[in-house]
């Protein structure tokens, strides 16, 4: 037998191979929006369309934004005019929509110019969407997948939930009674940005469970953003972070989320999607919005990103899966097996010293995600080294 030694650079390398286009009717469009301007959404579509590249997709990223257009910028091209033009990433074309919206009168024009969007000739067509239009994103794209970028701060979110309040006003107006229902069917995510400490990345998930829980809009937290001087460094040099040399906790964030989004929506969908194309409601003057308490939905115990290898056995066996975050309480993996809520099994972490083990139980199922939230069973020192583990990872720099 023969011993073979495999090195690495640690610098991802898209896949080799033909285009994805072969047998597709229609690209998949994801739209990428923010409750105002600055939350970061033209760095998420960019970098987000260099991973989707990367797995041989055939990517559009179309700028929707007329008065402020900058992806040009970030990938440090001059202005886009005219036809879908090629970028140095392999796979990926920067598109131009911002004339054609612009002279755009009224709202059924511009839905007219975005549904233009689904004839173009990709896999997958990313939009950008203006910061002074919002309101495109719940009046077009029904079909879409939508992430919604936001930061962590008190101002942000309540400005991101008046956002997603206006949504559920929309879904009373033009649907009365089925509301809920169409609202249910909403899929995309919450993508957060600028969190300073690895800790920060808990006021997301609790913002997503507030929005959940008081709304009724299924939104899924996929991930933060860390405040980070690469990112900075990439915009000023017209480079996406992605297709830059080295690898860090965003670079990874990037192409996970274009995993997910390769494979299927974030979340499940029926129907005609989550149509909302009714005018703003007129709120009146007692019509604002409670204000935000995110502490209220936050959990005893931090959770802290990871990407462990580790090992789920169940009744039918063991069956490998993947570590996406860990706290004191619990964690959440990605798998292909079928569990339910209430499900046992011992979740072994053998790439960690001493390959400890812990007793868990499925307490919720993301299936858009492949994703599940087991709890940890009983008392004992695992979860606190898990979590101890988890942090010091997260804090390295």
């Amino acid at each position: 037998m023969r011993s073979v030694r495999m090195l690495s650079t640690g610098r991802w390398r898209p896949p080799l191979g033909p285009p994805a286009l072969v047998g597709r009717r229609a690209p998949r469009v994801i739209a990428v929006g923010a409750a105002g301007p600055g939350a970061g959404k033209s760095v998420v579509a960019s970098n987000l369309a260099v991973a989707m590249a990367g797995l041989g997709r055939q990517v559009a990223l179309v700028d929707l934004d007329p008065s402020a257009a900058r992806l040009h910028a970030l990938f440090g091209v001059a202005p886009v005019n005219g036809a879908p033009r090629p970028t140095s990433v392999r796979n990926l074309q920067l598109a131009p929509a911002a004339d054609e919206l612009a002279r755009a009168a009224g709202a059924a024009a511009r839905r007219v110019a975005i549904d233009r969007l689904a004839e173009m000739p990709a896999d997958v067509v990313i939009a950008d969407l203006g910061a002074r239009a919002p309101d495109d994103l719940w009046n077009a794209f029904a079909t879409a997948e939508r992430l919604v970028v936001t930061a962590g701060d008190d101002q942000s979110l309540q400005g991101t939930y008046d956002f997603f309040s206006q949504a559920a006003r929309r879904a009373q107006q033009r649907h009365g009674a089925d509301a809920r229902a169409t609202l249910a069917r909403f899929t995309g995510g919450l993508i957060g940005n600028s969190a300073a400490r690895p800790e920060d990345g808990e006021r997301f998930h609790a913002f997503a469970r507030m929005v959940r829980e008081e709304l009724g809009i299924p939104l899924v937290a996929l991930g933060c953003l860390r405040k980070s001087g690469r990112i900075a460094q990439s915009v000023m040099m017209g480079r996406p972070l992605v297709s830059r040399r080295g690898i860090d906790d965003d670079v990874r964030f990037f192409h996970h989320l274009a995993e997910i989004l390769a494979v299927d929506p974030v979340t499940q969908s029926a129907g005609d999607g989550c149509a909302l194309d009714v005018p703003e409601p007129d709120l009146g003057p007692h019509s604002a919005a409670q204000p935000v308490d995110v502490a209220r939905y936050q959990r005893k115990h931090p959770r802290f990103v990871v990407d462990w290898a580790a090992t789920l056995v169940t009744i039918d066996g063991p069956n490998a899966v993947r570590v996406r975050d860990v706290s004191e309480s619990g964690a959440a993996v990605e798998t292909t097996l079928k569990l339910g809520v209430g499900d046992r099994g011992a979740l072994c972490l053998y790439q960690l010293l001493g390959q400890p083990s812990v007793e868990v139980v499925v307490r919720n199922v993301v299936p858009g995600l492949n994703r599940l939230g087991l709890a940890f069973v009983g008392s004992g020192p695992v979860p606190a080294e898990l979590a101890r583990a988890a942090r010091e990872r997260a804090s390295a720099p």
